[in-house]
């Protein structure tokens, strides 16, 4: 049994090695922007006589004598400022349409915008609000108080809030003795801690929940308002975003949500002193089905207003956009309202528009902005030289050389402003060149490290390579005697030498990190490892290899090759789940066309008659390969579309808002839903019985007895609550049955850990009642009995196979109530077409087992053959595994991740781990990998359980209904049938070859993904400059890099249970014979 543990520890070094090639690669791809710790400082102005530095009229004289050397001079602030964020406010939301008679739910709410508008034009402004992608809150919080572009891989960090130590608008105005109060979303304290005088923060990734977070606002605003011993407030609302991703906005939810929001901008602007300017923004937009992260128009434009009571805002006549507003120019105009320095890494420009027309003394109207614009100018061009001159080559030399030329070009020309005219000229061009910065930013921002990237590409293929040479052309005697346990002992302790030196010596070797070092020497050992191995096995690889047929299984090569391609063209990428669908079928007609010519010729040796064929198994096998081929087109209403597809429409779409019982047409989804997992786990349970897993009374077949159906009246009753329009059931009571499920699951891995086994055994008892007629002779009558109990003893000890009940699926059976555990906590995770989707897939599985089963029964030439599936069943699996990540309405796009699954069974209880959120996305976007990798095994087991229930499968008969023995591999194949009888119990008795072939089937499914992810990574490589990179090619690199983590992780968890199960299987061995010989 060693052996096989060696096995399980050479699966988790390779499955590292792949892993780590990955993630050495994304580090090169994925590279954050550099971000400085240098902070602007400047000197105020004061209105105060006793400050040190007094505005009066001798300064501005002495200011304008030289504008240059006044970039660093802070102008007296211009008025309180209150900023409400309500997250995820779209434009369209805010605009007033009179014209409109049937307003959608979104539509003509929030109308004080236009009351403001109409009352005091110059009093109010209303402009999109555009936002750099990705659109998530976390990000876009960056942006709106650094004034930098976040970079496209900090997406990963929205479930763990960093604290910014960038320079930035907060830190600045705590530093100039300006108190800021908030209120709502906690990820802002999360981001700046400590910095607020108060602070009301509240969870934020809670999104069944609409008004938690808004009602404590609104309890604590009124009396802030009140108070004077503050000059900025914030106020994050939650309530819109949380109904865009619960509801979506055409639901009647978003109505109450925009009215109630109207209702508080209302009430702040007439409460506001008149010193105060109000700005109401949001952090980003939705898409129609309320999602945002990627970088649509929809997503990607919000809404800002500004409103201030006595003092007008400046025109746009001073060159400032009207219509539009870049969200990162926020920080400036903020600075600048309250007088003090930009941060350093802003690269957002001054919007007049929003700045209060505050009077200066001594100084015109143009002289104050034309100091603000070139305060602004000059903390943009220093940082971006700096910036270029510490990160070299990451700007073209005539870029920078045209870039300071201008700067030099302004610093005579702001010397020469003298009237209004000549300013508004400047600054026109002034602003032009920053955008002009701002856009060479965001053109050449990501800085890819060509080091980083080859050699994790290199150190991905290596692995997968020498696995594919090495171990795929072994057998299973073979592997034994390659793989000891003393020998990967050995390679564990020098590869954890290997990665401690790497650790301790990484600036020796100029590695970028620790992570580099420990990932660069733990790959380079475990290559010469790898090479030994093969060198050792070298006559023998070229053995077995050369006997393999160099054009076999050519059709299946041809559709993997299309599958790894996919990563290669934009287009392709778009429309994988389409093509992907086109695959997996075309596999099924594979599978479908070898039973055909395989079966069809031994069960009609003569001539085919209607009738027989009507009555044979070929037949009944085909009519469930179209049945399989009729569930993947069903999957096609599945589907969730991406923006670039323009003519699709999914049901997304048409979001009637959850199940309600006064809308009966709108929750026949999730009827339909509740039916086919009741039905799932039913028939799950009917064949666990029918295979006799289910006798006994031990807690673990107690456990597979009851356990799925409550789990599924669980998940049921899930699906319909936490997406109903009832408001009277608690939300604790809906976390209750996630929580049931997830408690059950954790139980199931106990027992797989402890007792995995369902079988019952019941030894024969040896003793016989003696019954004595007291009328006979007594001593005749025992010595009878005795004799008889002696000529029946060896019969008796005969049976005691017969007593125990499971062993014939004693693999299959574990694992599949494993899986059915397993799938019911991903059920629960999933919305109610993902559910159909993904029981879908499962139906589909069963359907290939059934199949590829049968197949691989009357094609096998020997027990190994048996054990080892087909190319054919092998990449049909592997792209079942993947179809269901797109037939469980998910797509490659990040404003389509289901974040709603961090919180299923969460919102009462659990904490506000982001551990346990970022796992149940994970589980939710990532359900195909990990449920079918996990049970890549009942591929190899199936054969045997399958021959033991249904022999029918199985026994080929001829025309005439007799079994047919016409050739040798027909006769050696009814050999094998009388062994495979006896169900998967004939794989303990060979257990040598079954766990070796289980693991070498593990590492194939290792390989395939290793080489689909390491396409994806060459994809990456050679798109890195094109137009698409950030929008197509690099999303669809992350999501298959997270899925291959999780696919290896998967795998390895399969081994694990098949390790279990036979170490039970053994001591249950052991068990009984030792009770049979006492």
């Amino acid at each position: 049994m060693n052996y096989a543990w060696s096995y399980f520890f050479v699966l988790i070094w390779l499955a590292y090695l792949v892993a780590s090639g990955v993630l050495l690669f994304s580090r090169g791809f994925l590279l954050s922007r550099v971000s400085k710790t240098d902070v602007s400082s400047c000197r105020q102005l004061s209105l105060n006589e006793s400050d040190e530095y007094f505005l009066n009229e001798e300064i501005v004289n002495e200011i304008f004598k030289d504008v240059n050397a006044t970039s660093n001079l802070c102008l007296p602030q211009k008025s309180k400022v209150i900023i409400l964020v309500i997250d995820a406010l779209k434009y369209e939301f805010g605009v007033y349409n009179e014209n409109l008679s049937n307003p959608l739910p979104y539509e003509n709410k929030l109308t004080i915008f236009n009351d403001l508008l109409q009352s005091d034009p110059d009093s109010a402004r209303l402009m999109r609000f555009k936002a750099d992608p990705p659109t998530t809150t976390l990000q876009r919080l960056k942006g709106l108080t650094t004034g930098s572009l976040p970079t496209f891989v900090d997406m990963g960090s929205n479930f763990a809030s960093p604290e910014i130590n960038e320079d930035n608008i907060i830190d600045q105005i705590v530093q100039h003795g300006l108190p800021v109060v908030f209120l709502g979303d906690s990820t802002w304290t999360d981001l700046y801690p400590r910095r607020f005088k108060r602070s009301y923060s509240y969870p934020s990734f809670d999104i069944f929940d609409l008004d938690t977070v808004d009602n404590k606002i609104q309890q604590n605003l009124p009396k802030e308002l009140a108070k004077n011993d503050w000059q900025v407030l914030i106020a994050h609302f939650l309530g819109v975003d949380h109904c865009g991703h619960k509801h979506g906005p055409l639901h009647e939810e978003m109505e109450r949500k925009l009215n109630e929001m109207n209702e508080v901008i209302k009430f702040v602007a007439a409460k506001m002193d008149s010193g105060t300017t109000l700005l109401v923004m949001g952090d980003h937009g939705m898409t129609a089905s309320g999602d945002h992260g990627g970088e649509t128009e929809d997503e990607t434009t919000a809404l800002i207003f500004a409103y201030t009571k006595v003092n007008k805002f400046v025109g746009s006549e001073f060159g400032s956009d009207n219509t539009t507003m870049q969200q990162i120019d926020l920080v400036p105009t903020l600075a600048t309202i309250l007088g003090v320095p930009i941060p350093y890494s802003n690269l957002g420009i001054i919007n007049f528009n929003l700045v209060p027309d505050v009077k200066v003394p001594y100084m015109a109207k143009f002289q104050a902005l034309l100091l603000h614009a070139w305060q602004n100018a000059h903390q943009m061009y220093l940082y971006f030289f700096n910036y270029a001159l510490e990160n070299k080559r990451t700007f073209s030399v005539d870029e920078l050389d045209n870039m300071h030329n201008e700067y030099i070009l302004f610093t005579h020309r702001v010397k020469t402003v003298y009237n209004e005219l000549a300013f508004k000229s400047v600054v026109r061009d002034l602003n032009a060149n920053m955008r002009l910065i701002l856009n060479t930013c965001r053109e050449i921002w990501v800085k890819f490290d060509a080091v980083q990237m080859s050699q994790g590409l290199l150190f991905t293929l290596l692995p997968i390579f020498f696995a594919f040479m090495l171990i795929n052309n072994l057998n299973a005697l073979e592997l034994y005697h390659t793989f000891t346990l003393r020998g990967i002992g050995y390679t564990y302790l020098i590869n954890i030498a290997a990665g401690f030196f790497g650790y301790r010596y990484f600036k020796s070797f100029s590695f970028k990190s620790e992570e580099h070092g420990v990932i660069f020497s733990t790959h380079l050992i475990s290559t010469l490892v790898l090479i030994f191995h093969t060198l050792q096995n070298w006559r023998t690889i070229a053995s077995n290899s050369s006997a393999v047929r160099r054009f076999g299984n050519m059709p299946t090569r041809v559709i993997f090759i299309i599958t790894i391609s996919v990563f290669f063209s934009n287009s392709f990428v778009i429309e994988e789940p389409k093509i992907l669908s086109y695959l997996l079928v075309a596999c099924i007609l594979l599978l479908s066309y070898e039973v055909l010519q395989k079966c069809l010729r031994s069960e009609f040796n003569k001539r085919l008659k209607w009738s027989q064929l009507l009555r044979s198994i070929t037949l009944r096998l085909l009519l469930f390969s179209v049945l399989a081929i009729i569930f993947v087109r069903y999957t096609y209403t599945l589907f969730r579309c991406r923006e670039e597809q323009g003519n699709c429409a999914d049901f997304s779409n048409n979001n009637a808002g959850g199940f309600s019982l006064k809308r009966p047409a709108s929750g026949k989804t999730y009827i339909s839903a509740v039916v086919i997992i009741v039905l799932y786990s039913t028939l799950c349970r009917l064949y666990l019985r029918h295979s006799g897993s289910l006798t006994g009374g031990s807690p673990n077949v107690w456990l597979a007895r009851y356990g799925p159906t409550i789990a599924s009246i669980c998940a049921g009753g899930h699906l319909l609550l936490a997406h109903s329009a009832v408001k009277n059931v608690k939300r604790a009571h809906i976390d209750a049955m996630a929580l049931v499920i997830y408690g059950l699951m954790l139980v199931q891995i106990v027992v797989v850990c402890v007792s995995p086994l369902l079988t019952f055994y019941v030894l024969p008892s040896f003793t016989m009642p003696i019954q004595i007629k007291p009328w006979d002779n007594i001593v005749p009558q025992i010595f009878k009995k005795i004799k008889r109990m002696y000529d029946d003893a060896e019969s008796r000890m005969n049976q005691m196979d017969v007593m125990v009940y499971g062993l014939t699926t004693v693999y299959s059976s574990a694992t599949i109530v494993f899986g059915l555990f397993l799938s019911m906590v991903l059920i629960v995770l999933l919305e109610a077409h993902a559910t159909i989707g993904m029981i879908s897939c499962v139906a589909i599985a069963v359907v290939i087992i059934l199949v590829h089963s049968t197949l691989r029964y009357r094609t096998a030439e020997n027990f190994e053959n048996c054990i080892q599936p087909t190319f054919t069943g092998i990449i049909s699996w592997f792209l079942l595994a993947h179809f269901c990540f797109f037939a469980t309405s998910h797509q490659t796009t990040l404003s389509q991740i289901d974040w709603r699954a961090a919180f299923v069974g969460r919102t009462s209880g659990l904490g506000n781990s982001h551990l346990i959120s970022g796992t149940l996305v994970i589980l939710n976007t990532f359900c195909g990998q990990v449920f079918f990798f996990s049970m890549y095994n009942l591929l190899s087991v199936s054969t045997f359980a399958l021959c033991a229930l249904f022999p029918k499968l199985i026994k080929s008969t001829s025309a005439n209904g007799n079994t047919t023995n016409g050739s040798n591999a027909n006769a050696l194949n009814e050999g094998i049938g009388v062994d495979m009888m006896r169900g998967e119990f004939v794989l303990f008795e060979n257990e040598g070859t079954f766990l070796a072939g289980s693991f070498k089937l593990a590492v194939q499914f290792l390989i395939l993904q290793g080489v689909k992810v390491f396409c994806a990574m060459i994809a990456c490589t050679i798109h890195c400059r094109h137009l698409m990179v950030w929008k197509i090619f690099a999303p669809r690199f992350i999501y298959e890099g997270i899925g291959t983590f999780v696919s290896l992780t998967a795998l390895v968890v399969g081994y694990f249970v098949i390790l279990r199960i036979n170490r039970a299987l053994d001591r249950l061995i052991f068990k009984t014979n030792k009770l049979k010989l006492e």
